[in-house]
């Protein structure tokens, strides 16, 4: 698999919410595999949220940015590493984002972590002559083989079937249309309950199911990165009314709108 074949600078981390409370921002492109040991985090990866609870393995692979916010109300310990993918090619981003963005730990992951944590650059060293640098690089690519070996285990990495390419495409770029699953079975060229099959089987979740988080997604973004009303970014996302929008928001993150502004 020539994604594990390039050369990547893996950085590592580790933190709880007491020494980071508020959660963190990253505003340049990453691939990042963590551990959440304890607790929950959500994620907003290039504008799409995302719960993840403790214990598992998450990857986030994105363009833009992504916000990192723990839950206040309970103690969130995580490990995490990460690399610029300036090397990725088209087909590596292709992997990676088909790739489910958690799974439970693999056995092997923590006991690679804390190897990797325990090592400590040697500053006086130039990067290619860095044994350490070369040490810690090694197992940040075996986390990332471990992370996609684990979901091969799972039965998880199977190439999506065509109808669920163009549905999800299209759900995803034109989200606040007046969707019915007959009229996306109409656009995939099958029927009404083998589209919901196959989504059920590729992507866990129901074509309209799909929708409607597809919409809180974007709605959530909205609410972070414009001054666009309520009334107004419920109506460009497809939702039934303003209390609609709200009432799904404050279902899924146990906050209402206005915490994301």
């Amino acid at each position: 698999m020539e994604i594990l074949s390039r050369d990547y600078n893996f950085h590592f981390h580790k933190a709880t919410s007491d020494s980071n409370p508020a959660g963190t921002y990253f505003g340049e492109p990453r691939v990042e595999v963590s551990l959440i040991m304890k607790g929950s985090v959500r994620f907003i990866v290039d504008g799409r949220v995302r719960v993840v609870h403790a214990p598992c393995a998450t990857l986030q692979a994105y363009h833009v940015d992504l916000h990192a916010l723990s839950n206040t109300d309970q103690k969130v310990q995580t490990m995490w590493c990460h690399f610029s993918p300036d090397a990725l090619s088209e087909d590596d981003w292709l992997v990676l984002e088909n790739l489910p963005a958690a799974q439970p730990i693999p056995p092997l992951m923590p006991s690679l972590f804390a190897g990797a944590l325990s090592l400590q650059q040697e500053s006086d060293s130039p990067p290619e002559h860095d044994v350490t640098n070369h040490m810690r690089n090694s197992l940040g690519r075996t986390i990332l083989a471990e992370y996609i070996r684990g979901t091969q285990l799972a039965g998880r990495t199977r190439p999506l079937p065509k109808a669920v390419i163009v549905v999800k495409k299209a759900l995803d770029s034109e989200y606040s249309r007046s969707w019915t699953v007959a009229k996306l079975a109409s656009l995939a060229g099958t029927n009404a309950n083998y589209l919901i099959h196959l989504f059920k089987t590729y992507l866990g979740v129901p074509p309209m199911h799909y929708l409607w988080e597809r919409r809180l997604d974007a709605g959530i973004h909205m609410l972070q990165s414009t001054s666009l009303t309520i009334d107004e970014i419920s109506h460009r996302c497809g939702f039934r009314s303003p209390a609609h929008f709200s009432r799904r928001v404050k279902d899924r993150n146990g906050a209402p709108p206005s915490r994301f502004r």
